[in-house]
């Protein structure tokens, strides 16, 4: 597959955004927990249109929270 190619299968994080009515914040939060596969290249963030296309079928979880200690009931612990 040739370069042009690859990129072809790439989409700009601002459109993959809009694509999935979410923030390019909340996309580059999943791709650094590799739920989806992203690279960054001279023009920006860009995300493979297969884990795009994958993500959209399965949906976005929300963002996941650090609890603090083990059974914690605290809601003013200040750590969550």
């Amino acid at each position: 597959m040739s370069t042009d190619e690859k990129i072809k299968e790439l989409v700009p994080l601002e459109d993959a955004a809009e694509e999935l009515a979410t923030t390019e914040i909340r996309l580059l939060m999943l791709i650094r927990e590799g739920t989806l596969a992203g690279v960054e290249t001279d023009e920006g963030w860009h995300i493979s249109r297969e884990s795009l296309e994958r993500l959209k079928c399965t949906g976005i979880a929300p963002p996941k929270t650090k609890g603090c200690g083990e059974g914690c009931t605290a809601s003013n612990c200040g750590r969550h």
